[in-house]
């Protein structure tokens, strides 16, 4: 089994200018976990998590500097820079065992440079369980 038939095509996104506040908006309006950053000319630099948003907010001492963090601070300060990513063409399997390895949820599908898609461990397991049924 390939990525691309798993893979969600449907992908939000944010721009590396955006505010913290911003990509908080996003995340929970799209209902995900992370968020490709792309920037200026589109292409994926960074993933802004909630797990970096609560990195950040646990730095704060107190309301002033939450407020800053939230809506003066860009999402390039907080977002983790772009890593690791799976082709579309590449084995389910071989994309299952690096996400155990790099302890990814998910990882972001790439295709000569742009961004295509995003596979979780969620939709390795319910096609596994699917084929199993």
């Amino acid at each position: 089994m390939r990525v691309t038939e798993i893979m969600r095509t449907n992908l939000h996104t944010i721009n590396v200018e955006a505010t913290v506040a911003d990509a908080v908006a996003a995340l929970t309006d799209s209902g995900v976990s992370a968020l490709p950053v792309l920037d200026r000319q589109g292409r994926a630099v960074g993933v802004c998590s909630t797990r970096d948003v609560l990195e950040a907010e646990s730095r704060c001492h107190n309301a002033a500097s939450r407020e800053l963090l939230f809506e003066r601070t860009l999402v390039l300060e907080v977002m983790t820079p772009w890593s690791a990513s799976a082709a579309p063409d590449e084995d389910v399997r071989k994309v299952a065992r690096r996400m155990l390895e790099q302890k990814v949820q998910q990882l972001f599908v790439e295709e000569h440079g742009a961004l295509v898609g995003v596979i979780a461990q969620s939709d390795i397991v319910a096609a596994v369980a699917a084929t199993r049924v």
